[in-house]
C-alpha cells in the first residue's frame, strides 16, 4: 500500500535508501529529517509492515541544496521533481514503481504543476532507470556533470503534464 511517510519509519526508509545505492544517492537522519520538514510528497510502499518502496517528490519551493535541482529551478518556474525513488530488489517487477509515479502525478496535477521531472545517472550508468523513465513519457533535455566530473554523470528529464487528463 502506498501511504504517506509517518513517525517511526525512518529506519526502514534509510535501510532502503541504503540499499538502493549507487541508483539513488546517500541520505542521512538529517537529510531524512529535512525532506519530512519540507517535502511536500514523502510516500513509502509498505507491504506487511515492510517499507520496501519510496518517493520523494519536491516543488520549485524547496530549500534544498542539490546542484541537480537548482538545474532545474534554473529553468522551470513550476515543476513537480522527483528526488529519488527506490524499491526494495525484492519487490521489483511488482508495478511499485509505476504505482508510485502515477500517484505522484496524481499529487502534482493537483497542485496545478505543469511537468514533472527528474535526473537518471548515465554515469554510473542505471539503465533500468533511463528506460523506465522514458517508457513513463519523460523526455530527455540534456546531461549534466553536477561535479564537473565524467565519473559522475545524469540525464535531465522532463514529463509535461496535462492539467484535466
Amino acid at each position: 500500500m502506498i501511504r504517506p511517510y509517518a513517525d517511526g519509519d525512518a529506519a526502514g526508509f534509510l535501510a532502503l535508501n541504503a540499499a538502493c545505492q549507487p541508483e539513488v544517492g546517500p541520505m542521512d537522519e538529517a537529510k531524512l529529517a529535512s525532506f519530512v520538514e519540507w517535502a511536500p510528497y514523502l510516500r513509502v510502499v509498505d507491504v506487511g509492515g515492510e517499507i520496501v518502496g519510496l518517493l520523494v517528490g519536491l516543488d520549485e519551493t524547496a530549500p534544498y541544496g542539490s546542484l541537480n535541482f537548482g538545474w532545474f529551478t534554473n529553468r522551470f518556474d513550476r515543476m513537480a521533481y522527483i528526488d529519488r525513488i527506490a524499491i526494495a530488489e525484492s519487490q521489483r517487477g511488482q508495478g511499485w514503481g509505476p504505482a508510485l509515479y502515477d500517484d505522484f502525478k496524481a499529487w502534482a496535477r493537483e497542485a496545478g504543476l505543469p511537468r514533472m521531472t527528474a535526473e537518471v545517472n548515465v554515469e554510473p550508468p542505471n539503465p533500468r532507470s533511463v528506460r523506465f523513465h522514458e517508457i513513463y513519457g519523460f523526455n530527455r533535455l540534456e546531461e549534466f556533470e553536477p561535479t564537473g566530473s565524467s565519473d559522475y554523470r545524469v540525464v535531465m528529464m522532463e514529463c509535461l503534464l496535462k492539467q484535466n487528463g
